[in-house]
């Protein structure tokens, strides 16, 4: 029973994923017959997805039409590993990418919100002949890489490089690459359960595996309205983050459109090599500055403002997370100020001045915690300090309910306030302590399962660290890689920093980068479930 109502579900998302695709496919119909090889790859991967949707239904039909915790949480995990594969399609098919691996990476790292990429310009020599890229890691031993690139060139009929690297990706596909970004900011299974009501009570079970954080807030009686309320603010705060990226500057609407869709979305992917630093404007970093902040705050508290009840904004985890964005932002760029400065092509500008400092400190410190990744400058040779600082911004992450990963503020609020009673309970054992976050008290229930969450959150952090050093990775990159992957940031250091991309890992390494990925998007507990032989035992 428990595989008939999974499939049930997995086969009404896919028909309806279909027609998510067509939104990309009008795209690349609408370039022409430029990309008319990607046109035909939509168009496919339209075919396939319908036929393994038709083929669930087919599976599911004996189905009893509900599904529940159990069979819930199976649906979402499977939803997710399925999506991107299918999503990769037009990049396989196009031939726009050969390994179906990293493929399958670009769109894990897009749905999760992770931002991290394998587009990278491929290298030759004069001859013409392709020639691996090899990047060399300084430490106590030193580190050499040699891998290949991912994208060739666009050249002219002189062969002279017209565009290479992201910007030589066909557009309507770098386009799809930002949209699902945008979808899985605020989640596709909140789409599904929005757009579709046949799952009936069992919407519920989807929609809560799925939206972050400890804490579930109730928004409306019914969770495919609480799904649609949700819908039409991300729609609303899109549409005006592109209006002012175009009165703000002379961004053609494509690149606006893409750019909001990563930002409101803390996504990060860009469609240009060089991310934000190749619009060279300091009101376009305002602006996402902004729009990143906006997309880490929890969207209840926008439904309650939305209907005048501003009181909701006196909200404790809103006011720690604000005033830890303000204090990472204003110290590292403290710590950055007179320190050599770098751009994204590697070019020495001389040194940070107060006002340079304020700007890249404030946009890396607000992209790392905010969990979007954009880039701006080569932070990667910045002073250690702040780099660390930057590395605890990205565990910290964003609020619960928001499209931020990391591990959301309201838990390590709790962890501190769980460490202060049982400090107290010391020295005062008589004392009859609850766990209160501001007039709220929490659940002991809660408590623990934030206490599970935290050490679950740091052993396969561990895990993930000891697997990339195995496979190769200095550890200062392993150790940046796993903070990206599972805090969902996007942004790391070293052999895949702000000048390289995840072109550098192995597949091993972009199988347990997707791994960490979708763990982190579905905050631990979803997928561990599924480890346990319990799960699969029919109920009696």
């Amino acid at each position: 029973m428990l595989f008939k109502d999974v499939f049930r579900v997995i086969g009404f998302f896919l028909l309806s994923f279909c027609l998510i695709l067509g939104v990309p496919t009008t795209i690349a119909l609408f370039y022409g017959y430029e990309e008319q090889i990607v046109i035909y790859s939509f168009l496919g991967t339209i075919a396939t997805t319908l036929m393994l949707g038709l083929i669930c239904l087919f599976l599911g039909r004996k189905s009893k039409g509900q599904i529940f915790r159990r069979e819930g949480i199976l649906a979402v995990v499977l939803i997710w590993v399925i999506t991107p594969f299918l999503s990769s399609l037009p990049f396989i098919y196009s031939q726009t990418l050969d390994n179906p691996v990293q493929a399958y990476f670009e769109m894990v790292s897009g749905y999760t919100t992770t931002g991290s990429t394998i587009l990278q310009a491929k290298k030759f020599n004069e001859k013409g002949e392709e020639v691996p890229i090899v990047r060399v890691i300084p430490g106590v031993i030193d580190t050499k890489y040699q891998f290949y690139g991912t994208v060739n060139p666009i050249r002219d009929e002189q062969g002279n490089v017209l565009a290479e690297g992201i910007e030589a990706v066909p557009k309507p596909l770098l386009f799809w690459r930002s949209f699902i970004q945008w979808l899985g900011g605020m989640g596709v299974i909140v789409l599904f359960v929005a757009i579709l009501p046949a799952l009936g009570v069992g919407g519920k079970v989807l929609f809560n595996s799925e939206v972050p954080g400890p804490v579930k807030e109730t928004l409306s009686p019914r969770i495919k309205e609480a799904a649609i309320e949700l819908w039409k603010i991300y729609v609303i705060l899109t549409v005006v983050q592109i209006g002012a990226l175009l009165l703000a500057s002379n961004m053609t609407l494509f690149d606006a459109a893409t750019t909001t869709f990563t930002t409101l979305s803390t996504g990060g992917l860009s469609v240009k090599n060089t991310s934000i630093a190749s619009y060279n404007s300091e009101l376009v970093e305002w602006i996402i500055i902004i729009f990143m902040a906006l997309g880490s705050i929890n969207f209840s508290l926008y439904y309650f403002a939305f209907r005048g009840k501003f009181y909701r904004l006196n909200d404790r985890e809103l006011w720690i997370h604000l005033a830890l964005l303000l204090i990472f932002s204003l110290t590292i760029s403290y710590f950055i100020l007179g320190a050599p400065k770098v751009d994204l092509q590697g070019n020495v500008q001389g040194t940070y001045n107060a006002q340079e400092a304020l700007r890249y400190g404030i946009f890396q410190s607000v992209s790392g915690q905010t969990s979007t990744g954009f880039n701006t400058i080569n932070y990667d040779l910045w002073p250690y300090l702040p780099q660390v600082i930057l590395l605890i911004a990205m565990y910290v992450g964003g609020m619960s309910g928001s499209t931020s990963g990391g591990m959301k503020t309201i838990r390590l609020y709790m962890l501190f306030k769980i460490a202060q009673n049982k400090a107290e309970s010391i020295f005062r054992p008589e004392s009859i302590r609850t766990l209160r976050i501001g007039e709220k008290e929490i659940e002991s229930k809660a408590a623990n399962l934030v206490l599970v969450f935290f050490s679950c959150f740091i052993a396969i952090s561990t895990i993930g660290v000891l697997l990339f050093v195995w496979d190769g990775y200095d550890p200062e990159t392993a150790i940046g890689l796993v903070a990206c992957m599972i805090n969902n940031t996007g942004m790391t250091f070293r052999a895949a920093g702000p000048l390289d991309s995840c072109a550098v890992l192995s597949n091993f390494s972009l199988i347990v980068s997707s791994i960490l990925m979708i763990i982190g998007r579905l905050e631990i507990f979803a997928v561990i479930a599924l480890l346990i032989p319990a799960f699969w035992k029919e109920s009696s």
